[in-house]
């Protein structure tokens, strides 16, 4: 025989009538509460198995009680605007900072709850940092060495395509001078290479033959090295005026180099210690956010 829904309604108020109930016997208030509030934390004495539960009621509140989670920051500015307002002297801010110098690999983790030799810290908002390299830098370590050689035709355009990378400096080609032998490259695509001379000045003559029937050669020059300025971390430009600033670019000399075979020439370059201006471009990163954050400290290594 089924229940009636009264007869169900008067058992379930004679079981809330005789069955031993939960009771609270703390309630923790939040910090500034005012009576009423819902209470932060709850501790309830429940009699069935006779143990206490912990309630806790952040959820209810209306912000959390401590900030928390990690923020992903996409360049060094964004980084230390940051840290700067997050971080608050009780809360023991640092930031670390982890530099190989092997790999030149960079990242920074600032803690902004960190431990202080008063208190512990939570160690639970964080922002993170990983300088991103610039796409410059990808596409000349990119095609770098005797293992990227490219076709004679595919080197110039290479060389046209990242012209405005090239480097005046004093003694080696200029922007200019390096499109009009990648110009060349491309006008004698056809031509078999006869022979290759040094010359006194640095670089190579090759020596192509225009025209096999009547033995007719052309000569063109290749220069022997080559600089290129380009940046080495990827950043947001900076605006004057609504015109975006130069960024800062690190002039890293090439060796060209090249290999005849079957009258076919095949070119590569080689970076001479990129290392260097990727390591020096990595302290100046450094520097630039250990002044930027102010007198949160900065520290050398990592802590998880």
């Amino acid at each position: 025989m089924n229940d009636t829904p009264r007869e169900i309604e008067n058992i379930a108020a004679t079981l809330s009538r005789v069955l031993p109930k939960a009771a609270e016997v703390i309630a923790v208030p939040e910090l500034g509460a005012q009576q009423g509030d819902t209470p932060a934390i709850s501790y309830l004495a429940v009699p069935n198995n006779q143990k206490i539960e912990r309630i806790d009621n952040e959820s209810l509140l209306p912000h959390p009680r401590r900030a928390k989670g990690t923020a992903t920051m996409g360049d060094a500015q964004s980084f230390i605007d940051y840290v700067n307002e997050f971080a608050t002297t009780e809360e023991g801010p640092a930031v670390w900072c982890n530099f190989d110098p092997q790999s030149a690999s960079l990242s920074f983790a600032a803690v902004l709850d960190e431990h202080s030799p008063e208190h512990a810290g939570w160690r639970g908002h964080q922002a993170v940092y990983t300088p991103r390299m610039s796409i410059e830098w990808m596409n000349w370590k990119g095609s770098n060495g005797s293992q990227k050689t490219m076709g004679q035709v595919d080197f110039a355009e290479f060389i046209e395509k990242n012209e405005n990378d090239i480097a005046n400096v004093e003694g080696y080609p200029t922007s200019l001078q390096m499109h009009a032998m990648a110009t060349e490259f491309i006008a004698r695509q056809e031509m078999a290479i006869k022979s290759t001379v040094r010359s006194m000045d640095g670089g190579v003559k090759l020596q192509y033959i225009a025209d096999s029937d009547t033995g007719t050669v052309e000569t063109m020059k290749v220069f022997e090295k080559f600089a290129i300025g380009i940046p080495v971390f990827w950043t947001v430009p900076q605006m004057v005026d609504g015109v975006a600033q130069p960024v800062p670019a690190y002039r890293i000399d090439a060796r060209l180099k090249y290999r005849v075979r079957d009258g076919k020439v095949v070119f590569w370059y080689e970076l001479i210690r990129p290392d260097r201006s990727h390591q020096l471009a990595a302290q100046e990163l450094i520097e630039q956010i250990r002044k930027g954050i102010g007198d949160v400290p900065l520290r050398m290594g990592t802590f998880s």
